[in-house]
Order: structure tokens, then C-alpha cells, then sequence
């Protein structure tokens, strides 16, 4: 049918092609250009060069907090954010779940980065200012937004907001501004998306049957593709970033930060048999209650 119809205005063209088949194609088109930048970078064998790289994307991380603060600063304080309905929202619980225990697993991400240091007296403090920039941002863009939220619409947090803080309406003295704001958020794409690549395949790789993360050219390209492939159809088939985080954080958490550590806890001679049962209860039951309670937020 979609064939016939598009017969009768003219012919069937590439763009009316790619929305028939992923639904966007300008989506389409943009996932396949962040894919050709990213890939290359992803299939490099060490993280030394991935790592001089992402100072390109701290100064992105700069730029995004300078815009969210300008963007508040003309907004002003909205007093209706501190209203009790707009703080209060229970049904979000399950949502905010999942997102914090994302932010527990990433921190496991961070050993596997830091093997690749140069320097790894410098650790510590690569750390600490890591996550003041990470606290900066999340909690600088999220706040701001919400106690002065762009053109003094909160409604619009809900109804326009619902892929990005970039595709809020803004005042049109911050245009200029906010399109750098957006050209730094692709350039924090490339630059971060190919160093959660090389984590993923650093602690598949060494856990499975290699002992190195680079065990060679044809694995490494199969599985970086296997990654591209689900996270591309994620995103053509326009599912929710925040979707994506509490399930991605609640299985990775469930995991790592759950059942690895309490089976680890379980095979330790000490303390107590019963204390040891009592923790691994405690542990799987927490991580198999956050990855449950994703289906019903």
C-alpha cells in the first residue's frame, strides 16, 4: 500500500525508502554518520590514544554546563518548581532506581580506563576530577532546568523535553549558544561513545576466552558492530533515553554491583555461614528488586 500511494504522487525516493523501513531518516542518516566517526575509533587496540582524545570532550562537558547556566540565569527561578506535586512524584521512583544504579555501575567502567594510565600515581586525582565534572553536570543541567526551566514553561520539561534538555524551546538571544551547546554534545558522543566501546570489550574479551582486550582485528569489529547494531535500532526505533538508562542500569547493576560481589562474599571462609547467607540475600534480593520494578515505572 505504501507503495502504491508514493507511485501516485511521484515514485518511492531514498528518504520516503529509509522512513519506510526506519521510520526517520533523518534519525537514520545522523546514527549512521556517528557510527562512521565512532567504529574506527572504538576498534583502536589500546585506550591511550582514546584517552588524549576525550579532553575534546571534557570541554564539551564545559560548554553544556555554561549554556545550562546562561539558559537559567534569563529564565529566572520559577517559585512553582517547589510546589509539592512537581517534587513529589512517586511513580518515578522505579525510574530513579535504575538511573542511580547505572551511576554505580559506570564507576566499575572506571578501573578498566584507568589501566591504560600513563602515570597511575595521577589516579586518584583524575578520579576526584572526573566526578566533579560528572556531579557538574548531571546535577548542574537538572537542577537548573527544573528551578528555572527555559521561556518560565515547566510544562514543557514534560511535553518537549523528552529526549534531551537541548530540544526545550530557548529565548533567542541563546541561539547561537545553543546550537554550539548541541555541536558539543555530538563531539561528546564521539569522543565518549568509543571509550564505553573499548570498556565493553576489554571486560567481555578478558572474561571470556581471551586474556587480552584486543584479541584482534575480526573480533573486535564483530562485536563492536553486534554493539552498533543494538544500539542503532534503539535509537531509530525511537525509544526513551531514560528507557534505555533504568533497564541498562538495572541489568548491569543486578551484575555487577549485586551478585558479583555477593557470590564473591559467599565462597570467603569468613565471617559466619549464615552471615555470608544473609548478605548474598540481601544483595540479589536489592539488585532483583531494581531490575524488577523497571516493568511497572
Amino acid at each position: 500500500q505504501l507503495l502504491q500511494e508514493e507511485t501516485t504522487r511521484g515514485g518511492l525516493g531514498l528518504k520516503e525508502w529509509l522512513r519506510h523501513f526506519f521510520g526517520n531518516a533523518e534519525l537514520a542518516g545522523t546514527t549512521l554518520f556517528t557510527l562512521l566517526l565512532v567504529l574506527p575509533l572504538a576498534s583502536l587496540p589500546s585506550m591511550r590514544l582514546l584517552a588524549r582524545f576525550n579532553i575534546v570532550g571534557v570541554a564539551c562537558v564545559v560548554m553544556i554546563i555554561l549554556f545550562a547556566t546562561v539558559s537559567a540565569t534569563l529564565a529566572g527561578f520559577d517559585p512553582s518548581s517547589l510546589d509539592y506535586d512537581r517534587m513529589a512524584r512517586p511513580g518515578s521512583t522505579g525510574v530513579l532506581l535504575g538511573i542511580f544504579s547505572l551511576s554505580f555501575f559506570i564507576q566499575n567502567c572506571a578501573i578498566t580506563i584507568f589501566r591504560a594510565a600513563a602515570q597511575p600515581n595521577h589516579n586518584r586525582r583524575n578520579m576526584s576530577v572526573a566526578y566533579a565534572l560528572v556531579f557538574a553536570t548531571y546535577t548542574g543541567v537538572g537542577v537548573s532546568a527544573n528551578l528555572c526551566p527555559p521561556l518560565r514553561d515547566a510544562q514543557a520539561l514534560v511535553t518537549q523535553g523528552s529526549d534531551s534538555f537541548f530540544s526545550l524551546k530557548q529565548p533567542e538571544a541563546v541561539a547561537g549558544l545553543l546550537m554550539i551547546a548541541r555541536l558539543a554534545v555530538v563531539l561528546q558522543c564521539v569522543t565518549v561513545l568509543p571509550v564505553f566501546l573499548f570498556v565493553i570489550r576489554a571486560q567481555l574479551f578478558s572474561a571470556l576466552n581471551f586474556a587480552s582486550p584486543y584479541p584482534g582485528p575480526w573480533p573486535v569489529l564483530l562485536l563492536n558492530l553486534s554493539v552498533a547494531a543494538v544500539t542503532s535500532a534503539i535509537t531509530i526505533g525511537g525509544v526513551h533515553i531514560s528507557d534505555v538508562l533504568r533497564f541498562t542500569g538495572a541489568i548491569a547493576a543486578f551484575l555487577c554491583v549485586y551478585a558479583i560481589p555477593a557470590c564473591v562474599q559467599w565462597r570467603q571462609p569468613k565471617p559466619a555461614r549464615w552471615v555470608r547467607a544473609l548478605v548474598l540475600a540481601v544483595l540479589m534480593a536489592v539488585g532483583s528488586v531494581t531490575f524488577v520494578v523497571q516493568f511497572f515505572s
